[in-house]
């Protein structure tokens, strides 16, 4: 049974799934970030067990009708639909920076703790379909995939994006399906999917490094120190050399269905992933050799949404997140 692996669960007091969820470590403590499906923003602190509301300002009330085409773009750039499906977080310049986006909003930055709104974007070509963040010399770096994959910046001593930092990374053909950034050595790189297609990406350089092609839909990756993983709608799994982009083995047939969410990450000299599928289970993978770790992760009641790979006091963990609305800490170490 999973049980043994189990370390702690929290629900969501608004009793949704959760559409996604970030960790970012404040005053020395893991506060996950999560959206839910009325794209209300949550944080729960993981060592008090408590969940707090964040108002966010700045929002427009926002229906299915959409916006009426009458409108001008100068009257609705100053508000933000609420469609938070992706979020990410981090700490710069001393605040808690939020970072969300949904098929409907474009990249928006928010003060986590105030709910002001920092700075946002109106994109040509519509909303996101992925978001991740990092920071880069004390400035937060957003890539957000779409039709087309852009980079953005934000400086804390500036009040808005930083325009020649803004631009598209190159490579992509089809609309993105997942992001995930991630510094290895002195580069920050990006692992982008789209199609059949797996993109590497220099992120300060703007330029490509890898193009890995697979088979099915690709829906998500994870990118680690050696490996890049991406997952289709299959169910498989497929593994590449980070430093040369040939395949690591065979694609695994990792789950009965679909791939929704998965991360990557080097514990213990091993690069270990974590996958959750649309039945409710996650399980953890040697990447390297191919190998699942431990008896399936079976406690989710719907789709597994969010995985991401963490550690708190020095433990690595695992947080995945679902349309149960509850978000479960597994133990990482073997």
């Amino acid at each position: 049974m999973s049980a043994e692996r189990l370390i702690q669960s929290g629900t969501l007091p608004s009793e949704s799934p959760v559409n996604d969820l970030a960790v970012v470590e404040v005053d020395g403590r893991a506060l996950v970030v999560c959206t839910d499906r009325w794209n209300d923003v949550w944080t729960w602190d993981v060592l008090q067990d408590e969940w707090t509301a964040r108002a966010l300002e700045d929002l427009r009330e926002y229906d299915d009708e959409g916006v009426d085409e009458e409108e001008e773009e100068d009257e609705i750039a100053p508000h933000l639909y609420p469609d938070f499906m992706f979020v990410g977080a981090e700490v710069v310049g001393g605040r808690v920076i939020l970072a969300t986006g949904g098929h409907h909003q474009s990249p928006a930055l928010w003060d986590l703790m105030s709910g002001e709104l920092l700075s946002g974007v109106i994109l040509s070509h519509g909303g996101v379909h992925a978001l991740d963040t990092t920071v880069l010399d004390g400035r937060l770096a957003l890539v957000a995939g779409g039709f087309i994959p852009d980079h953005f910046e934000w400086d804390p001593s500036s009040p808005e994006w930083i325009d020649e930092r803004c631009r598209e990374l190159p490579g992509h053909s089809d609309d993105m399906g997942d992001i995930a950034v991630a510094r290895v050595g002195e580069r920050v790189l990006v692992a982008s999917v789209s199609g059949e297609e797996v993109l590497v990406t220099d992120l300060e350089r703007g330029e490509r490094r890898h193009t890995m092609i697979g088979a099915g839909l690709f829906h998500a990756v994870a990118l680690s120190e050696t490996i890049v993983a991406a997952a289709n709608d299959g169910g498989d799994l497929w593994r590449w050399s980070l430093s040369d982009a040939r395949p690591v083995g065979d694609p695994i047939n990792a789950h009965e269905t679909g791939i929704l969410a998965m991360d990557a990450a080097m514990i213990g000299g091993r690069t270990l992933g974590v996958t959750g599928d649309g039945h409710g289970t996650a399980r953890i993978w040697d990447l390297t050799h191919g190998v699942q770790l431990g008896t399936p992760l079976a406690r989710h009641k719907g789709e597994v949404t969010a995985v991401t790979i963490m550690e708190i006091r020095e433990r690595p963990v695992a947080l995945t997140a679902g349309q149960d609305g509850v978000v479960h800490m597994w133990d990482l170490a073997f």
